[in-house]
Formats: C-alpha cells, structure tokens, sequence
C-alpha cells in the first residue's frame, strides 16, 4: 500500500532538509576553508590551485562511469542485491581511477612545464579522483535506501576534516601542493567513515568481485557516462580554458567566484540525487504520486534556487572580501564575476532536478544530448569570449550554457511544466527576491550576519503573504516541520 503523496513527499523532505543542512554546513566550512588558501597563496597561487582542482575533476568520470546511478536504481528496487553490486562496483572504480589518474599525470608532462603545478595535480587527482570514486559505491548503497540522514553526518565530518587537514599542511608549507595534500587526507577520513556507516546500515558480507556483473555495469553505464562526460566539460573546463587562455591572474580572479557558487550549485545535485529513489519506486508502483512528486521537486528546487542567487549577488562584495582578504585589491573583478555567476544558480536547479525526471521516464538519450549541445554552447563561448572578457567572459560562457540545456529539458517535458504552474511562481519569487536582495545590501555595510538572517526571514514572510505556495505545498511544509520537531 503507497503512501499518500504528502507523507511521501515529507519523508523524501526529512532526508532533504539533513542532506541541505550538511551541505550549507559544509559550505560554510568550505568557504574558510578557501579563505586560508587565498589568504595564504595569493592570486597567482590561488590560479594555481583553482587549475589543479578542476583538471582531474574533468576525467573523474571515467573513475566511475556513472555506476554509481545504476547501484541506486538497482538497490531501490532490489535491496537484497547491495552488497554484491557494491563490492564488485567498489573493485572496477578502483582500477578505473588509478588508470585515470595515471592519465591525468601523463597529459600534465605534455601541457604543463611547471614542476609545482604538476605535483598539486597528483595531489588533487588523489582526492577528486581516486578517493571520490571509491566513495560513491557506499553511498549509493545508503542513497538507495534512503539513508541520507547518515550521508549527511559523514559529509559533515569529511567537511570538518578537510578544513584541518589544509590549515594544519598550509602551516607546514604554503603551496598549492600542501592544500590539496590536506584536502586529500580529509577526504580520506570521509571514506573511512562512509564505509563504516554502510556496513552499520546494511549489515557486513563478505567482499566479492563477479566479473560477469563488472561488464554489465560498465555496457549498461554508457548513457549515464556519457551524459556526466558532457556536463562536467561544461561545468568544469572553463577554468582550464581561463588559465591558458588568459593566465592564472585570470584563473585566480575566477577562483575566488566559483569557490561561492559551486558549493551552492552543488546543493542543487543533492536535491535531484535524493528525489531519484524515490522517483524510481513510484514511477512503477504509484503513478500520481511520482507525478505530485515531480511537481512539489521542481517548484521548490526553484524556491531555493532564486533568493539564492540573488542574495549572493546583493553580498558579492562583503562576501569576496571576506574570502580574500581584499588586501591589495586583486580580486576586485571577482565581484562582477561572482554577481554573473549567480544568473546560473535557477537554471542549474532546474536542470539538476530535470534529468532525475527523464532519467525516471527511460529518456536518457535526452539528457545526453541536452547536455552535449549545452558542452559544445559552453567551449564555443568560452573560446569566443574569454580572450576578449577574461574571467568575465568565462562567467558569461556559464551563462550561456546552463540556459541552453534549461530550454532543451524544459521543451522535452513541456507539457510536465505547464502543469507545474511555473510561471506565476516565478514572478512572485523574483518581487520577493528583489525586495529581499535591497534589504539585505543595505545591511550588509553593519554586518553581513545580519543582512543574511535579516534576508532569509523577509523573503520567506513576503513568500507566504504573496501565497506562492500551493495548498499541498503548505501541508508539505508543515508536515516537515511537525516531523522534524518529533511530532508527526
């Protein structure tokens, strides 16, 4: 017997509010976690930095193969077959990464002559590479049964340890090579912690490889593969490009805007990764209430997205300042680029969720090829608008491409959409927004604590007496609260 759609969509919240609660606490962990790095290297050695860890996060890919996608669609629907997926999944991303980082290192002897570059890119490869992949069998396994309030403990404490680990190897040597070498033995921790929740959760067996099951993995990952492939050249080559096309000045200029959005923009991965079990189940079992769910994702995907955006725009200046130091004004254009980087933040949302809707549907040749026009819109603009623009232009070319794959997914479900009663949200949302936006700018130059707090509360009472929440939009909320208060 199904559950009815709000309590399903109150649990599916419970396990959203703990992994969006961990993740903004590893936002702020991260953010001075990059404070240190910037104050301590400066903007060439943060162009450095920034350079070493986007990279090897454009191969980290081909570590996993978008496995870790088919581990939760299997394990949701099959739980008695986690373990032996796991192992085997756990066996084929360890060969993979290491035969990735190996790639890595070899096409930095071609491309870059700098012995200190080259050292903090096997140091970041480690992490974003090897250690990432080995990560995400574990958490698939928990992910599948829904288990996010677990993967939101380890993902704080992974936070916490990676915040150590670089300010204790900056205070030994202040390089790029010591960041990402703290940054790695944080991460560390967090796959041992990961590991350990698993076998808690899911009961231990013994370690077992089956390569008929290896092959079926990897022939059966290729539209998941393909589609990660596209999204993380657009998401993540233009710091690459930045830096040989404009140097590192540039790249650190850059660094310093991405270092805020992307952790935000990752929070939004979070929201589609935990609906997509659930999407799973009750696409097969429980149509209206995969379609109510779908609905309630996307509108309030876009509730979180917007004042987002715009409230990291209204703080861009305080905000890059505190992150840097602002002691000799070289970041300076990092406000400009930050304050563009935040038009990306609602279609990255909708985008986020969008492709757990088609991947949910069986269209996963739509998702590869909106996000294949969406990675030739973003190399073509970056090419096109980065010698003349600089990091500007890199903000722009983001732009560009994020909109492109919203209109592409949008146009794929568009009957999906006009159901979903967008528009009229939108626009409430935006009158929000920019009232909230003024309020929390003039606050800003008395205390930026106080124009965020200030910020949130008055976008959240604007929402409710404009009534841009519908009915079941408002039981949903409260039944949250109840649950999380210990009452429902």
């Amino acid at each position: 017997m199904s559950r009815s759609p709000v309590r399903e969509s109150a649990q599916i919240g419970i396990n959203l509010v703990a992994m969006v609660s961990s993740r903004c606490l590893c936002l702020a962990l991260s953010l001075v976690q990059a404070g240190i790095i910037f104050r301590a290297l400066g903007v060439e050695g943060s162009g450095q930095y920034g350079f070493a860890l986007n990279y090897p996060a454009l191969f980290c890919i081909f570590a996993t193969l978008g496995i870790h996608r088919l581990l939760i669609r299997d394990i949701a629907r099959e739980p008695s077959i986690a373990w032996t997926h796991v192992w085997t999944s756990s066996v084929v991303m360890l060969i993979l990464s290491l035969a990735t980082t190996a790639g890595v290192m070899l096409s930095m002897a071609f491309i870059e002559p700098d012995p200190v570059t080259r050292r903090a890119v096997f140091m970041s490869s480690l992490s974003v590479v090897v250690l990432y992949a080995l990560q995400r069998p574990f958490e698939s396994l928990l992910m599948a049964r829904e288990r996010m309030v677990w993967i939101a403990g380890v993902n704080l404490l992974s936070g916490v340890a990676r915040l150590t680990g670089t300010w204790y190897a900056l205070r030994l040597a202040p390089s790029s090579v010591s960041a990402h070498a703290g940054i790695a033995a944080g991460n560390l921790v967090g796959l041992a912690a990961i590991v350990a929740v698993s076998i808690a959760v899911g009961g231990w067996e013994r370690p077992r490889f089956g390569p008929a099951l290896a092959w079926r993995q990897i022939v059966e990952s290729n539209a998941f593969t393909m589609a990660a492939l596209l999204s993380m050249i657009y998401f993540k080559s233009d710091m690459a490009l930045l830096k040989w096309l404009d140097g590192e000045t540039a790249a650190g200029i850059y660094t310093a805007a991405q270092r805020v959005t992307e952790p935000m923009l990752m929070i939004a991965g979070i929201w589609g990764t935990t609906v997509f079990p659930a999407l799973c189940r009750l696409s097969v079992n429980a149509r209206e209430n995969y379609t109510r769910l779908m609905h309630t994702s996307a509108r309030l995907a876009l509730l979180l997205a917007f004042p987002m955006g715009f409230g990291i725009a209204a703080l861009a200046g305080p905000i890059v300042g505190l992150l840097t130091g602002a002691r000799d004004g070289g970041f300076a254009e990092s406000v400009l680029v930050l304050q563009v980087l935040c038009i990306v933040t609602p279609a990255f949302y909708l985008n986020s969720v969008g492709q757990e809707f088609l991947y949910s549907k069986h269209r996963n040749g739509h998702v590869v090829g909106a996000y294949f026009v969406g990675c030739v819109a973003s190399v073509a603009a970056n090419l096109l608008l980065i010698p003349r623009y600089g990091a500007m232009g890199a903000a722009w070319s983001a732009v560009i491409a994020n909109y492109v794959i919203s209109a592409i997914f949008i146009y794929g479900m568009r009957q999906d959409y006009r159901d979903m009663r967008l528009f009229p949200m939108t626009v409430k949302t935006l009158a929000a927004c920019a009232v909230m936006a003024a309020v929390a700018h003039a606050l800003a130059d008395h205390s930026l604590v106080l124009a965020v707090a200030a910020g949130t509360v008055l976008y959240a009472v604007l929402q409710m007496a404009l009534w841009t929440l519908l009915p079941e939009e408002r039981e949903l909320v409260l039944r949250i609260g109840r649950m999380l208060l210990g009452r429902g």
